[in-house]
């Protein structure tokens, strides 16, 4: 009887990179390199102080109040706030955008190069 390998191990090879996560962005400054959850206190002490902030509002978040007006729970929504850090290197580094949220990295993206 003859089995089909080659199908088979595709399947498992495909399986196997859905299982496994990606490697967590890194930002290297100077000799000191940030990761994704990483605090903000270590950012500014590698990298210094940021270029420009951004505060921005995330998704909002359905939130039940008591509103003692109408002696009854309502549901409030509420945006989480965030900021977006942006360092700007020079034109021979990537300019790197980090989204601070309640004081951890919890992205870091790269885009073109600086000025």
């Amino acid at each position: 009887m003859r089995y089909p390998v080659l199908p088979l191990l595709g399947a498992c090879a495909l399986l196997l990179s859905a299982c496994t996560a990606g490697p967590a962005q890194a930002l290297h400054c100077g000799t000191g390199i940030v990761t994704e959850g990483d605090n903000s206190f270590d950012l500014t002490q590698r990298c210094g102080q940021p270029t420009a902030v951004t505060q921005a509002q995330g998704r909002p978040i359905a939130t039940p109040v008591y509103d003692p007006a109408s002696s009854r729970y309502v549901i409030q929504y509420v945006g989480q706030p965030y900021e977006i850090w942006t360092y700007n290197f020079g034109p021979t580094r990537l300019i790197a955008r980090i989204t601070i949220d309640n004081g951890t990295i919890t992205k870091i993206e790269q885009d073109g190069y600086g000025y």
